[in-house]
């Protein structure tokens, strides 16, 4: 299968084109940094799979959709979301797949094989109806976010954008945060509460007076002696939830809470 992906940021492309190297029924023909390109290479190249990337600048992965005419050859497309589970609900609705960030490489693996399976049932017409239905569906349940997706640092050589989707946990360090990342952290002038009221409120959550955790990395939650609640991250950091912030977590979460009398 020929597989197109399109991403705004190199460090994503390089880790798709790592995860697709171990597909052996894959083929990657293009990788575009914008919209407007990849829609270009569906158009020239007639990928199988297109895997589009929802958050890009100017031309986002939906628009891409968007633009796609019924005489093009309408692949079957994979999105990359960090969209609210009622976004996510309308995927379902419509039959399209989405991988959240940060997707691990089984998730990879088996939304390729439903859209190959997708591929061989339906032809481009149906492709195109479907997806354009979703398209309407999304625009009407997501409005354009207000949140910051990302926040300049330093670094040895200078200032980078860092994608907020990328980090795992934030933590307060007096005037200033600490950002961690998979492999590095950085220290950014700012406070946690400050900062809490900028970013999404359904990907980050404040779980500790000191703690904001990206709910898209927590792996697990279990209870322990003394009555704590600790959040397990994909990278097997393990975070403690304040007393305080018990229901708020559990909620978001969509998970029982436990009696805090036990």
């Amino acid at each position: 299968m020929k597989v197109l992906i399109a991403d705004d940021e190199p460090l994503a492309l390089a880790r798709m084109r790592q995860a697709l190297a171990c597909i052996p029924e894959v083929e990657l023909i293009a990788a575009a940094r914008s919209g407007e390109t990849a829609l270009q290479l569906i158009r020239s190249l007639a990928p199988d799979i297109a895997i589009l990337d929802i958050e890009m600048p100017v031309m986002d992965g939906l628009g891409v959709v968007a633009r796609l005419r019924q005489s093009d050859t309408i692949p079957e497309i994979i999105f990359v979301t960090a969209f609210t589970q009622h976004a996510v609900q309308a995927f379902e609705l419509n039959a399209a797949d989405y991988l959240t960030k940060p997707f691990e490489f089984e998730r990879l693996r088996a939304a390729i094989r439903r859209a190959r399976g997708r591929l061989e049932a339906r032809n481009s017409d149906q492709r195109f109806a479907e997806l354009q239905a979703l398209v309407a569906t999304l625009q009407q349940a997501s409005p354009p976010s207000s949140h910051e997706t990302e926040i300049w640092v330093r670094r040895a050589d200078g200032l980078y954008r860092q994608p907020l989707d990328e980090v795992d946990h934030i933590l307060a360090q007096g005037d200033y945060v600490e950002l961690h990342t998979r492999g590095a952290s950085y220290l950014v002038r700012d406070t946690i509460s400050a900062l809490e009221q900028r970013i999404d409120p359904a990907r980050f959550v404040r779980c500790h007076r000191s703690v904001i955790i990206n709910l898209a990395f927590v792996r697990g939650m279990r209870r322990r002696a003394g009555r704590k609640i600790i959040l397990t991250l994909l990278d097997g950091k393990e975070i403690q939830v304040g007393p305080s912030y018990w229901d708020q977590i559990t909620k978001t979460m969509n998970v029982k809470p436990w009696r805090k009398s036990n």
